[in-house]
Parts: C-alpha cells; structure tokens; sequence
C-alpha cells in the first residue's frame, strides 16, 4: 500500500453544510466518530468510510479544499522527510486510537496533502482520481518523487501521470491561470455526470468546467460544492 492515495478530506468552512450536500449527490451517508472532544464526520457508502469532514476554522482567509493521503509505512519518517524537502507541517503527527497514525503537511507548491499508516486496504469505487494542479510541474515532480517514490510519465501536453510502481496513482497538471499555488483536486466516480452535475447545481454548486467529453478518459466535469471546494465527477468512456 506505500505510496498509494488510500485517504480523502475535506477542510471546510461549513461541515453542517458540506455533509449533506455530498450525501444527496453521491447516495451517501455520514459516520460519526469521537476524536479529541469533536465529532469527526466520514462519509460512508457500500459499508465502508471513504473521506473525513475537517472544520476550517479560518473565517473563509483559507478557502475550503480536499487534500489526499497517501499511505506510508513511518509517517514520522516520511513526515520528517518532506520538511526536510521544503513541506510545511500543518498538523501531527498524530495517532488516532490503535488504528493509525497521521500527519498533514503542505507541499513546497503549498497544496495540502496527508500521510497515513495503518493496515487495511483503502477504500475503493467512491473516488476515480485525484490531480495536482501546479504552478511548477518539475518541482512537483521531484518532491513527490523524491518523497513518495512516484514516477512521472508525460500523457498530453501539459499532464503527467504519476504512478507508485506499476499503479497509476494521480495526474499532474500544469497550471496556465497564473495562481501562485498548486493544489488537489479529487474526482468521484460517477455513472451519469451530465446528472450529477445538475443534481449538483440544484444542491447549491458552482461550476468551474462543465461537463465534457475526451477520448479514452470518458466524460468529466469540476465543480464547486456549497462552501467553495473544487471536485470533479468522471464517468468512464462506455466500453466497446
């Protein structure tokens, strides 16, 4: 499991709003668990917890946003590597009962990404994908190669595909708007995007790229949800 995204959190101004809103959209629903005097909310689908809600506490200064984790066998270790790489540590590391130890950090881009160790495999069928999105793609490249051990190898121009080993992992895209930093934008897996995105739009999101279509990589669209974190939504190209 080392190097695999296996974790997904969202850091949101609203959770009240947040939770329910992804719930409705995905078919969803929310598990709630004791974490150092908060409730800490997860949404579940097909028995399992597949992402964790974070309150943002900044008033709207840190705009709301999903970050990955990606499994490690020593999250100190690797924790202590990425600072040594140019990371910020945003928090821990830290234990979470007998279960798992992590730590979030933000890459030398400053997009916000996690490390987690724990046994288990993570959970599948709810996110298709996730993508870096940076203003420095060599940079990127070598942080996370250097880090996590991913290998980049180019598929258009302008997009990446890093793998761990022989497993596609995430996409790298280079950023053309002039935003100084980078940062993670996950995809969930869905049937109909067309649907979910104006399911989307009717619960209250915003649209940063509607609905399209590209050979080999199926139909996709980003989003917006209700307190202004970016998702894409991807449904794969019909077979045959």
């Amino acid at each position: 499991m080392a190097g695999m995204i296996v974790w997904h959190e969202l850091f949101t101004t609203d959770v009240d709003a947040a939770t329910p809103f992804y719930t409705e959209l995905l078919g969803a629903e929310i598990e709630s668990a004791a974490m150092d005097g908060f409730e800490y909310h997860m949404l579940k689908k097909d028995g399992r917890a597949h992402a964790g809600f974070v309150h943002n506490p900044s008033g709207g200064q840190i705009p709301s946003l999903w970050y990955p984790y990606i499994h490690v066998d020593d999250v100190d270790a690797s924790t202590a590597k990425a600072q040594e790489l140019g990371a910020q540590l945003i928090h821990g590391p830290q234990d979470v009962a007998d279960m798992l130890r992590f730590s979030v950090l933000g890459d030398p881009q400053h997009a916000t990404f996690g490390f987690m160790s724990g046994d288990g495999d993570g959970p599948t069928g709810v996110f298709a994908w996730d993508e870096l999105h940076t203003p420095d793609s060599a940079g990127s490249k070598e942080f996370y190669g250097g880090l996590a051990g991913w290998t980049s190898t180019p598929h258009i121009e302008g997009y990446d595909v890093f793998a761990s080993g022989e497993t596609s992992v995430a996409g790298l895209m280079q950023r053309r708007d002039g935003a100084p930093g980078a940062s993670w934008l996950p995809y969930f897996a869905v049937a109909d995007v067309d649907a979910v995105a104006a399911k989307a739009m009717e619960l209250g999101a915003g649209v940063m790229l509607p609905p399209e279509s590209m050979e080999n990589i199926g139909r996709y669209a980003v989003l917006t949800d209700p307190t202004g974190a970016p998702f894409g939504v991807h449904q794969p190209p019909a077979e045959g």
